[in-house]
């Protein structure tokens, strides 16, 4: 019989919020917690690159947080199918007008009501102040007209207000269970810096403690009475710098659950792990983004080069070789949703291994414009990524005859500083998880000219049009035939190499309840218990 280890208390911890509170008499705070003897499901991490801000998140490790911490007018669940969570209701009045009630006893964790003037206001400061996810604002009247206030959002009560939108867009009420959509107080709208690292939201979690770099504890919010209901006592979210480490204290019981698997544990982890292992489809995908700003890649011999290096990589060599079935070649720039394939370009053949091509497209740029120095791929050694960029230089070098390395950067969060801030240079790797249940929550927020999230430079009116067509469109048929024209133009302009789209992969603890994975490649966190 398996002896389990007796898992360690955690020490007593006061937030950033019994300080606050102590010091100023202006805010109500809510409650320190105190975890000192809490049972906390223990899982891994990266540390968030940015503030715990709902709208002004883009990396997966703080958007995790921010869906615990926050809720929205509807949730999705792991199935990506939307239910009311602050909303009583959400009505639909014709083809771009909605009429929102707000539930009577929706509160904040320190108490305080959630009004519909907290949905307004956090929706305008974040198109006001070009938070990073703000485009997701963009269907709604008065995004583009620079005003402190979008037009078509109006308050009408104290619990209802009513969004009016510029055109018909798909799937809307389902885009207001995407973290974006999440209220903030309308008084904490001058104080975001304050607020991001010491949150008072409205989900079914509060923050306990944040210690940057090695761990974050969020503690179920007692205020909070909503669809989510925690089945845990709390959960840490420690930081890994490396995944191996992690796997080990997973098979030691020194880890409840992991959500990354190191490349050469897949061929064994099933094995390792029995009915405790993850391997099942979700809806991301993974790429190598060249920014504009790269001078070996511009003009014609640029759009060359680029073609000419998705063709020199072998995905299918890849992702049986490296990934043994836990990922699937991609052939379009958007991934799977659920049960239902992407749209694609017409000509796929740019996305398949063809050497002999990729070389004569490389001799057609060089006649043009002479290639200079290395091609780099830029990834984070604190994930498990550094084998599969490897590989896919050294086909890069092998195929095309030029000289192409990775570029490690230790952490997750040192490479999105130096992307984010455009200081990047070379390539970089990208991952995209769905943000709601449409196409277009890849082809939008990762390409449209508008949106903060565009890291590539790419920029056309002609697509930005396709992608607002298909927002319009009556039939899924016709939606789907407008991304797949959008996907034509990416393909001629090739502003990120799309390489495959990635299982969700993980494991639980020996005494973990399994919840299984959401539709977006993270656990059901509040549903997680032990057995």
């Amino acid at each position: 019989m398996k002896v389990m280890k007796t898992r360690a208390r955690v020490v007593a911890v006061l937030t950033a919020a019994a300080v606050a509170s102590a010091s100023s008499a202006c805010t109500t705070e809510p409650d320190a917690v105190d975890v000192s003897g809490l049972d906390l499901i223990i899982t891994d991490t990266s540390d968030p690159q940015t503030a715990l801000i709902p709208a002004d998140s883009a990396d997966v490790p703080g958007q995790t947080v921010i869906n615990l911490l926050y809720s929205g007018l509807m949730y999705l669940d792991k199935d990506g199918n939307p239910h009311n969570d602050m909303a009583e209701s959400v009505t639909q009045v014709d083809d771009t007008t909605y009429d929102v009630v707000i539930r009577d006893d929706a509160v904040f964790a320190d108490g305080s009501a959630v009004d519909a003037q907290d949905f307004v206001d956090t929706w305008n400061t974040a198109v006001r102040q070009s938070l990073l996810a703000a485009h997701n604002f963009e269907p709604i009247q008065g995004y583009n007209e620079g005003q402190d206030t979008m037009r078509g959002l109006k308050v009408t009560g104290e619990k209802t207000f009513r969004i009016k939108l510029s055109r018909p867009t798909a799937g809307f009420i389902e885009r207001l269970g995407y973290s974006v959509f999440f209220p903030m107080r309308s008084e904490d709208q001058d104080k975001l810096s304050e607020r991001g690292e010491d949150p008072i939201g409205n989900g079914p979690y509060q923050l306990a403690s944040w210690e940057h770099d090695k761990s974050l504890i969020v503690v179920p919010n007692p205020k909070y009475d909503g669809p989510r209901t925690p089945r845990n006592e709390g959960i840490e979210f420690k930081v890994y710098r490396d995944v191996d480490k992690a796997y080990q204290d997973l098979l030691d019981d020194d880890l409840d659950v992991l959500t990354l698997i190191p490349d050469e544990r897949r061929t064994t982890f099933q094995d390792d792990l029995g009915e405790r292992a993850v391997n099942q489809p979700t809806s991301s995908i993974l790429e190598i983004t060249i920014p504009a700003n790269d001078s070996n890649f511009r003009g014609e011999a640029g759009l060359l080069r680029r073609r000419a290096l998705s063709m020199a990589i072998d995905r299918e060599k890849i992702t049986r070789d490296l990934f043994h079935g836990t990922a699937t070649p991609a052939r379009g720039f958007s991934a799977p949703i659920g049960n239902t394939e992407p749209s694609r370009p017409q000509d796929t053949s740019f996305f398949e291994y063809h050497p002999d091509r990729a070389r004569e497209l490389w001799a057609e740029a060089e006649k043009l414009d002479p290639f200079e120095g290395t091609f780099s791929v830029a990834y984070n050694n604190d994930g498990s990524h550094g084998p599969w960029v490897r590989a896919v230089t050294d086909q890069i070098s092998a195929t095309l005859g030029i000289s192409a390395e990775p570029q490690p950067f230790d952490t997750f969060k040192e490479l999105r500083h130096e992307v984010t801030a455009r200081h990047i240079t070379g390539a970089f790797r990208t991952s995209w998880q769905a943000e709601f249940p449409d196409e277009i929550t890849f082809l939008s927020p990762l390409f449209s000219s508008h949106s903060a999230a565009n890291e590539s430079g790419f920029s056309s009116s002609e697509y930005d049009e396709l992608l607002q067509k298909a927002g319009e469109a009556r039939t899924k048929a016709e939606e789907r035939e407008y991304y797949s024209q959008a996907q034509d133009l990416l393909v001629e302009a090739m502003p990120a190499i799309p390489l495959w789209t990635p299982n969700a992969v993980g494991g639980y603890g020996t005494d973990i309840e399994p919840a299984s994975f959401s539709w977006k490649p993270i656990p059901d966190y509040h549903n997680l218990q032990r057995k």
